[in-house]
């Protein structure tokens, strides 16, 4: 097995990484029925499917990770212009990323790349 300086441990995605479905239940007023989040290395970056209005993609928020529990989870901080907010990511059951923000806590599924079913869908 070759090791290949010192790169080893960043080939190791973070479990929280990619696009999440956030569950939301639509809300009979703010008209948005369902969001995602997706995390990268450095952004956090949130799209809403309006009523009416479709997809919106709200600005991404740079964060970076502050600290990681024993238990897994970490807590990162938003970056910028936001608030000093903090939000902690931990892994839920069956796959899920448990997201505690503001108060609120909300369990989200893995969703796999957009591309293929978006492709089918245009006509």
């Amino acid at each position: 097995m070759m090791v290949s300086g010192c790169q080893q441990q960043k080939e190791e995605t973070p479990f929280y990484y990619g696009t999440w479905d956030e569950g939301i239940a639509p809300g009979p007023t703010d008209g948005v029925k369902s969001a995602t989040v997706t995390f990268t290395k450095d952004e956090v970056v949130e799209t809403e499917v309006m009523e009416g209005r479709g997809e919106v993609q709200l600005p991404f928020m740079a964060y970076k990770v502050i600290s990681q529990s024993a238990d897994g989870s970490i807590e990162i901080q938003y970056l910028g212009p936001y608030y000093p907010l903090k939000s902690t990511l931990k892994r839920g059951e069956n796959g899920t990323l448990i997201w505690e923000q503001n108060g609120q806590t909300k369990t989200m599924t893995r969703i796999e790349s957009k591309t293929g079913r978006e492709e089918k869908d245009e006509k």
